[in-house]
């Protein structure tokens, strides 16, 4: 693990030394259970590391094995407004279309997956939390439900 950590940091000091921006995301991964009602339910905290304060909350799903009928469908809720966006092919190496929220310098936005029917369903999500000149900032997640 350590030699992969120092990798990493060779391989971004790299791409800095040339110029490059270098963009860093964050990835959950998870499962819903049998019910059809079943909903994970996640907090994620986007905040000022140093890089600048929060623009924007990015995300996307993917539905991943196993292959089921239901579809997978995130929600991205701020101030009592949703955003929502559904994997249309389960198992397949795409996503839903980004969800792009704008926010405020700290921000905490709430994020639900949910499905459209019975049966196990797996997923993959990435988020992050973008300044408004498009550098990666401040990114917390915490579970409040996992179903």
């Amino acid at each position: 693990m350590k030699y992969q950590s120092a990798k990493q940091l060779v391989l971004i000091a790299g791409l800095l030394g040339f110029g490059q921006t270098v963009a860093f995301a964050h990835d959950l991964s998870g499962s819903l259970g049998v019910a059809s009602s079943a909903v994970d339910y996640y907090q994620v905290h986007c905040y000022d590391d140093g890089t600048g304060p929060n623009g924007y909350l990015e995300v996307d799903i993917s539905d991943i094995a196993p292959i089921n009928a239901p579809k997978l469908s995130i929600q991205v809720i701020k101030d009592n407004t949703a955003t929502n966006a559904t994997d249309p092919i389960d198992g397949d190496a795409g996503h839903s279309p980004t969800l792009t929220v704008y926010g405020s310098a700290d921000q905490y936005y709430q994020l639900t997956i949910d499905k459209t029917a019975a049966g196990i369903e797996n997923y993959a999500v990435e988020y992050h939390c973008v300044t408004n000149t498009n550098q990666h900032t401040g990114t917390d997640i915490q579970t409040i439900t996992d179903q």
